[in-house]
């Protein structure tokens, strides 16, 4: 029995008194009603707070069939789904908590530093992997010798540099360099970035550090890589300053002075491009106790660099690697990830133009196109040239 239209609860009493009703449904918080033809029928809502004993009565009085009805599967599961909303509400806070102290599933740690990765085997790198900065080379090949001989320097009790800085423009190898070391030394190496421990809450930054170096302790020997210190450890009293901020600094100035924990074997090498706005207290020695600048390699440098990423890609027998060297000098491709990105473009215009190996005119075409893209400066949507083209 469908009710179509919806009528008054006095209408509904008028019609029991005038005996206009047939048959009465009971359904919760409504009643349906059809009328003594058997053919119109509708629906009536009983008003709030009416006992069902009055209704029960006004319907036996007038000797009327009535019964009731299944309430709807929505009517059974509301009840359940209000009782539910308050867990359904903690439950969401609780994760929305979780992900705003890190504290999220998958993490490495137990105060969220999930963004501290470690290197894994396949992402092995050597030192014939470095070319172009010899200098720097040699001086992070001594902490190798550290890492691998502690005796020899202990017995003449000389002490294990705790921190090295690389210093140097972007895209020169700062972080190949520590790579290659703990992949030399044959230690672990946890690397992240200096903004990972940078946090809107007071206090969570401070966590992360002292997290990082409980995980680093748990190794014999352990190599933490952090890039982009500036990021954390500008100097302190700034206008940029803030109590997060320092109070992360500070907690990374007592871990690499170890009064908390056992460093022993834990070696800190940080990269930054800018190391004139560290703070002081960072830099000072028996904490960062090298500092190493990788910086443009020459002619010479940049031959090896090329050699290095032509390994792996087919080299036409009339390209001569040194006047690529000497003509990416002339055009400002002078460091390492350029020189890459360099071999790589010339690969993808042979590739282009249907060549089955790397041509020299691949190679001054790759050139003039990073030249080119370096010489632009961005205007809203539009490319401007810097220079007129002749």
């Amino acid at each position: 029995m469908r009710a179509s239209t919806c009528r008054l609860f006095s209408a509904f009493l008028s019609d029991l008194r005038d005996r206009r009703v047939g048959k009465v449904l009971l359904a919760g918080d409504h009643c349906i009603v059809q009328a003594m033809d058997g053919v119109e029928s509708y629906r009536v809502l009983v008003p709030p707070r009416t006992e069902n004993t009055y209704i029960l009565d006004v319907l036996v009085r007038s000797g009327v069939e009535f019964g009731s009805v299944a309430p709807s599967t929505a009517s059974r599961l509301m009840p359940v789904a209000l009782a539910l909303m308050p867990f359904l509400y903690l439950g969401l806070t609780y994760k929305m908590m979780r992900g705003m102290f890190g504290t999220d599933a998958g993490g490495v740690g137990k105060d969220g530093t999930k963004k501290v990765r470690k290197q894994q085997q396949t992402q092995r790198i050597s030192f014939d992997d470095v070319a172009g900065i010899d200098g720097a080379r040699k001086e992070l090949e001594e902490v190798v010798d550290f890492l691998r001989h502690p005796a020899r320097y202990q017995a003449i009790g000389a002490k294990v540099p705790k921190g090295v800085l690389l210093c140097g423009p972007s895209g020169t190898g700062k972080t190949l360099l520590a790579r290659a070391v703990a992949s030399e030394a044959g230690v672990a190496f946890l690397f992240c970035s200096a903004s990972d421990f940078v946090e809107m809450l007071v206090g969570r930054g401070a966590a992360r550090v002292r997290d990082l170096f409980t995980q680093a302790s748990q190794y014999p020997q352990c190599i933490i890589f952090i890039d982009e210190i500036d990021a954390l450890a500008k100097a302190r009293g700034g206008f940029n300053s803030n109590d997060e901020r320092e109070q992360t600094l500070n907690q990374l100035l007592t871990e690499m002075d170890g009064f908390e924990g056992n460093v022993n074997g834990v070696i800190v090498i940080a990269a930054t491009n800018r190391p004139e706005v560290l703070d002081p207290a960072l830099c000072r020695p028996g904490r960062f106790d090298r500092h190493v600048y990788v910086g443009f390699p020459d002619t010479k440098g940049r031959r090896e660099i090329l050699e290095v990423h032509c390994r792996n890609v087919r080299l036409d027998s009339e390209v001569n690697l040194s006047v690529v060297a000497e003509e990416c000098g002339q055009l400002g491709q002078r460091s390492g990830a350029q020189l890459a990105s360099l071999v790589n473009e010339a690969a993808l215009l042979a590739v282009r133009h249907g060549d089955t190996s790397i041509k020299h005119e691949h190679f001054e075409l790759a050139m003039n196109r990073a030249f080119e893209s370096q010489t632009r400066s961005i205007a809203g949507s539009s490319f401007e040239f810097a220079m007129e083209e002749e």
